[in-house]
């Protein structure tokens, strides 16, 4: 024992407290972080030692809710077959169904009413429509047209129904009056009803999806080449009109009035811009059925100089050529054996409440001033921003809007029941009504009196 500071003092317990502080000893890491508890350990900066298994933190009561909803709204939309995978095995069923062409008589000619195929000739590529992929714009009722390079057997998506087209100004445009298609003459290709889930009809079904171009503007385009455009449309205008010519230049003139075989070279020639039907050869166009050829309207001249050589020694002068087309642009009719008729609309199977209704509308609507034009701009006006499809109240409220006092709901009833909509209960086919419309007021005075002229009601 040694006194310091008069208190006695045990030497060997004050080395041990000492020594440590004056060498500076340092601590090994197992020591560090025993006494540290594990500091700078993965557990603890990720707060898993406070936190087990079984603790509900954060907003758990809110996400296990959320979940229920999901897998409840799944359920929902499993059993009503609304999931997006049963749409598109619903589409697929539809467009890919077999579908047999058909002739309306027994010879070598393309007739009206023919169930055909349209195929290109350099590219064996058939002319085809994709119902899903459509413009999402408001009042474009549009859908897109390819053409499909690998196609083995006739199906609903690209089989189609010629339609004849009648100019309301110019009856002479119907042709010579028989079935058969003339070179010159116009016409309307029409998908086969099939495609849209409706039955085989010689009008293309109640509402006719037909192939249409538009010229090139800043919002109308094709999707890829920036084209004119050239697709399948809804809407009864001159952009779904073509004609049928020959491709030789120096023969167009004479052909004019001749039947058209089928199987013969063709040109489709857009009416309205003059433009012919073209396969885009070197654009690709994937879509859910693979990759596909996009389809334009645009001349396509070949740089050659056979058409001219062989014309100049015919004798004609070589400034006064026409130049040839390349083959691009040359399409052929392509039909089957089997000769059966479409069957066409009845109309035994309008009800008579329905043409009552019909007519009394146009009755009272023709004594007043502007007759059915006010009626008619405004169903064209609201049907078209939301697809051609208005609801019944709706229907009443534009009649009440046109000075028709005397309709009511018994009325409208007769309408909604004859144009309603399939698997859409209390919502009218806009387009069918507007052609039954215009039908009733062209002159007939009841829709049952002429069955001629029925076919105007689904166009």
């Amino acid at each position: 024992l040694v006194a310091c500071d008069g208190v006695p003092t045990d030497l060997s317990l004050l080395a041990r407290t000492v020594e440590p502080v004056l060498c500076h000893r340092p601590r090994t890491r197992t020591q560090a972080q025993a006494e540290m508890g594990d500091f700078n350990s993965y557990a603890h900066l990720h707060d898993s030692a406070k936190y087990q298994a079984g603790t509900l933190v954060s907003n758990w009561m809110e996400e296990r809710e959320l979940r229920r909803t999901q897998l409840k709204q799944l359920l929902h939309n499993k059993m009503g077959g609304t999931l997006r995978l049963d749409s598109f095995n619903s589409q697929m069923s539809k467009a890919l169904q077999e579908v047999e062409l058909t002739k309306v008589m027994d010879d070598d000619y393309v007739h009206f009413g023919d169930v055909i195929q349209l195929v290109q000739l350099e590219t064996s590529a058939v002319l085809a429509v994709d119902t899903s992929d459509e413009d999402i714009r408001p009042g474009e009722l549009n859908c897109a047209a390819t053409a499909a390079p690998q196609i083995t057997s006739p199906c609903a998506r690209n089989s189609f129904v010629i339609l004849r087209y009648a100019s309301p100004s110019d009856p002479q445009d119907a042709g010579t009056g028989d079935d058969i298609i003339h070179y010159g003459q116009k016409l309307r290709l029409a998908v086969h009803p099939a495609a849209l889930g409706g039955a085989a009809d010689a009008q293309g079904g109640p509402r006719p999806l037909c192939l249409f171009s538009k010229p090139v503007t800043t919002t109308h385009c094709a999707k890829y080449t920036r084209n004119q455009l050239v697709g399948f449309t809804y809407r009864n205008t001159f952009e779904t009109v073509w004609e049928v010519v020959t491709p030789v230049p120096s023969q167009r003139a004479l052909s004019v009035g001749l039947e058209v075989l089928m199987g013969a070279p063709i040109m489709l020639v857009h009416c309205a811009t003059q433009k012919p039907l073209l396969v885009e050869i070197n654009q690709k166009y994937p879509n859910n059925f693979g990759i596909e050829l996009e389809l334009s309207a645009r001349p396509s001249t070949n740089k050659g100089m056979k058409n001219v050589c062989e014309a100049t020694n015919k004798g004609l002068l070589r400034g006064t050529l026409a130049k040839g087309e390349s083959t691009d642009v040359f399409w052929t009719f392509i039909g089957g054996t089997t000769v059966a008729l479409l069957p066409n609309p009845s109309m035994a199977e309008t009800s008579a409440d329905s043409c009552a209704a019909m007519d009394s509308i146009v009755a009272e609507l023709q004594s007043h001033s502007g007759g059915i034009y006010p009626l008619e701009r405004k169903l064209v006006t609201l049907s078209s921003s939301n697809s051609f499809q208005l609801a019944a109240d709706e229907l009443l409220l534009l009649l009440r809007q046109c000075g028709l006092l005397s309709v009511n709901e018994r009325t409208v009833a007769a309408l909604t029941a004859q144009f309603q909509v399939p698997s859409k209960p209390g919502i009218l086919d806009g387009a069918a009504l507007l052609a039954a419309l215009r039908f009733s007021a062209g002159g007939t005075g009841s829709m049952l009196k002429s069955t001629s002229r029925l076919p105007v009601v689904y166009q």
